[in-house]
C-alpha cells in the first residue's frame, strides 16, 4: 500500500513540474514577442543615430529617414575611415574600419537607445539616442554593459 501512495505522489509532482515548465515557456515566449515588437518601433519613435569623431558630432540621423538598408562612410582623416550599415528597423553596426584591432566591427549590431559602438584608435563613437527613453517596470534589466 505504501508503494501505491508513492506512485500517486510522483505522478502529481510530475504533473505540477510539467505545468511549471509549460508556464515558464509561455512567459518567455511572450517576453521575446514583446521585445521584438519594441525593437521594430524604433524607426517611428523619435530615435536617431549619433556619430561622433574626436568628440564632435558629425552625424545625427533619425531612423525615420532610413529606408531599407543604408551605408554610411565616415572619413576620419589621415586615410582612416569607418563604414556603418544602418537598417530601417533601428539597428546599426560597423562593417569595416581601418583600426588594427577591429573591436568596433566585432561589437556587431546595436539597436536600443543607450547602446554604443566605440572605436578608440579612430576616435569614433556610434550610439543610438532617443527622445523618450521610458522606464519599463516590467523589465528585469536596469543596465546593459559590455
Amino acid at each position: 500500500m505504501r508503494r501505491l501512495d508513492l506512485k500517486e505522489t510522483l505522478k502529481l509532482t510530475d504533473v505540477i513540474l510539467a505545468g511549471l515548465i509549460v508556464l515558464a515557456a509561455i512567459v518567455l515566449a511572450a517576453m521575446q514577442l514583446r521585445a521584438g515588437q519594441a525593437e521594430h518601433q524604433l524607426s517611428g519613435a523619435g530615435y536617431r543615430l549619433i556619430v561622433e569623431v574626436y568628440g564632435k558630432r558629425t552625424h545625427a540621423i533619425p531612423f525615420s529617414r532610413i529606408s531599407g538598408s543604408s551605408v554610411l562612410r565616415i572619413e576620419i582623416g589621415d586615410g582612416r575611415e569607418a563604414t556603418l550599415e544602418l537598417l530601417e528597423s533601428g539597428k546599426v553596426r560597423v562593417t569595416e574600419s581601418t583600426c588594427p584591432d577591429k573591436i568596433c566591427v566585432r561589437t556587431g549590431w546595436i539597436g536600443r537607445p543607450g547602446q554604443s559602438i566605440v572605436c578608440l584608435p579612430n576616435r569614433v563613437v556610434v550610439r543610438i539616442e532617443g527622445s523618450e527613453i521610458r522606464y519599463d517596470p516590467g523589465s528585469d534589466l536596469d543596465a546593459i554593459t559590455y
